[in-house]
Order: structure tokens, then sequence, then C-alpha cells
């Protein structure tokens, strides 16, 4: 368990009915509300007067309070253990630190845990931070096959990004197998029409027939508000029939070629990989994409300096000039511990070989 009994909760909520609804359905998980403050100066009184219980406490707030400006947020953090900020539509455009305000209890609840897991993750990735990014990076990750592990990488990279105060959206493009969903247990991801909030700075959504025909539309909001988009394509294989398809479950390829800073091609290091990655190399040479190429080769295990099939794969790899060519371990104990909670490496496995290898590659992105 995350939660303990020193965990405590102040809320500083104009909205009764949405405060009423954080309150009740915290406090029915076991958390004390000890303070619900209705405006500002209230607020400040109570973290003066009891700076332990502040130094314990999560603040859960929202800008309608009557007193709020971006420096009062700005004092609160250095006073109080987490602050959690919720708005309306509008509000998020105009506070930028802020996140959606939750539809129901469960998504409530989900993301208060997350915040306390954070603290479970932050010694691992202090060394790593970065700075934000102005405007949106997009990452696409490709398999050249099956089983490659592109969505794990994909969800992982986008985790470990978000707890590098990366604002990041995961998508879910893979529309023959989405898989995102059922990896981190996300009931009705397909049914949402927006970006749901899984993680603190870390969204999630699952692109689907009905959500395709708006799917640039969409690309354009979510580019002005994210710093990182990072989309699960699933196989690629056959790419030349797919970038000339018509059918609507080709269209996040499509647009990824077009549109994407990179395109990650996700392999696996054995023989039937490779025949598959070699394939895909062809296609890619006989059809231009605009999207700059990253290899990655996955479940990697040691091999000798004189794999001759592993040097001429390389070679191949060089003549497209991509960005880099990266190596994955394989780490079967990891994915599977993060499988059977579904949960990310950073959760389940945060010392493993594996979540240290993804980090390092999301300090550099």
């Amino acid at each position: 368990m995350v939660e303990s009994s020193t965990h405590t909760i102040i809320t500083a909520i104009s909205d009764s009915n949405f405060e009423s609804f954080v309150s009740s359905n915290l406090h029915s998980q076991g958390w004390d509300i000890v303070a619900r403050a209705v405006d500002i100066a209230a607020l400040q009184v109570f973290l003066s007067q009891n700076p332990e219980t502040a130094k314990n406490s999560i603040l859960i707030y929202a800008p309608d309070l009557p007193g709020f400006s971006d420096d009062s947020v700005v004092n609160l953090r250095t006073v109080v253990r987490h602050i959690i900020g919720y708005g309306t539509e509008s509000e998020i455009t105009r506070y930028g630190s802020l996140s959606p305000r939750p539809t129901d209890p469960a998504e409530l609840v989900s993301q208060i845990r997350s915040v306390l897991r954070r603290e479970f993750r932050e010694p691992l990735i202090s060394s790593h931070k970065v700075s934000n990014l102005a405007g949106a990076k997009v990452i696409a990750i490709a398999s050249a096959g099956s089983a490659t592990g592109a969505t794990t990488l994909a969800l992982n990279l986008a985790m470990e990004s978000s707890l590098l105060d990366k604002r990041t959206l995961l998508i879910d493009g893979n529309s023959i197998e989405p898989t995102i969903s059922v990896a981190l247990e996300l009931r009705n991801l397909r049914g949402d029409q927006n970006p749901r909030l899984i993680s603190q700075l870390l969204w999630a959504y699952e692109l689907t027939e009905a959500k395709s025909a708006s799917f640039d539309k969409f690309m354009a909001t979510a580019y002005a508000n994210f710093d990182l988009i990072i989309i699960d394509l699933g196989s690629v294989s056959n790419l030349a029939v797919k970038l000339t398809d018509r059918r609507w479950n080709s269209q996040c390829l499509i647009w990824s070629s077009d549109n994407c800073d990179e395109i990650w091609i996700n392999s696996r290091p054995d023989e039937i990989g490779r025949f598959r990655l070699t394939r895909l190399i062809q296609e890619l040479t006989k059809n231009k994409i605009k999207a700059k190429l990253q290899f990655v080769a996955n479940l990697e295990v040691p091999r000798r300096r004189s794999d001759q099939g592993a040097h001429e794969l390389a070679a191949q790899i060089d003549e497209l000039n991509p960005l880099n060519r990266l190596t994955l371990p394989r780490d079967n104990r990891a994915v599977a511990t993060a499988a059977i909670s579904s949960s990310s490496l950073s959760e389940a496995s945060p010392k493993s070989m594996l979540r240290k290898a993804i980090l390092k590659i999301a300090s550099e992105v």
C-alpha cells in the first residue's frame, strides 16, 4: 500500500459541488480531510497555524478560489507535501498547471495515488531532470513485426517523460490490436472523447474509427497542450500498402509518416525479427517518409562480436541515415511484474535494467 495514516487532504475549492465530490470520495478511501478552505486567506491562516500537518498534506485546489493567483500556488508548493490543481476547460487554457476535473471517484482516487507513488520513484529520476520542451515533440513507436515490445516501450517512455515533468500524451494508434488500455487496465478508454489523465502529467487516448475523422484537428489541439506526444502505431509491416490505404485504420500511420518528428522502429534480435526488419528496411528505402527514423533493438542479449548477420543489418539501417540505433535489454521478470500489476515499470520494478534504460532514453528525448 502507498497510503499511510500520515497522508491528509486539504481542499481549497469554491465550487461546493466539486469540493464535496473530492472530499467525500477521498474520505471514503480512508484519507483525512483536515481543512476545507473557502478562500486563499483562510487557507494561508490554516497552513501557518498547522505547519506540521501541512508538510504531510496533499492540497487540492481550483482556480475559482477567491484570492487565487499563480503566485499563490508557487508559495503554497513550499509548505505542503503535494499540490494538485483541477480546472474546467477554460481554466486549463488560462492556467497551464491544472489537470481536467475527474469525472468519477475511481479517476480521482487513481490520480491522488499516482501522486503518492511518485515519491517512491523520485530518487531515481532526480539526476535526469530536464526543462520542459517548448511545444510538443511527437514520436511514433512502430513495430517491425509482432511481439517486439513496442507497446511496452511506448507506455513506459510516456510514463518516464511525465516523471521528468513533461506534459505527456500517450496515444494508442494501433487500431487492429489496441493494447494500452489492457496493459494499464484503463476501462472504457475507447469511449473517452478527450484524453484521460492516468497519472500526474500523463494522459492516455485511444484512436477509433469515429475519432479518426477529426484526428488532424485533435492533433493540432494536442500539439498546443502537451510537451511530448507518443503514438503507439503497432505493426507497420506491408508499409507501402498502408501508406496508400484510404481506410481509417491506416490514417494514424499516414499522419505519423508526414507529421511526426520521429518514428522509432522496434524489432526483436532473433532471426525472425531480423527477417521482418530487413523486409521493412527495403520498404522504407522505396517509400520515403518525412519523419526522422530511429531504430530500437528490443529484448537484446549479449552477442559475439563475430555476429555477421547483426553487422550486415546494422549496415542496412545506416543507409537510411537514422538518428540513432538504440538497444534495450531483455528483462522478462520486470515486464512480467508490470503486466501482472497492470502498471508501468517505474511502479512495478523501479530498479530493473529495462526501466533504467528507458528512463535514460526519456531524459534525452
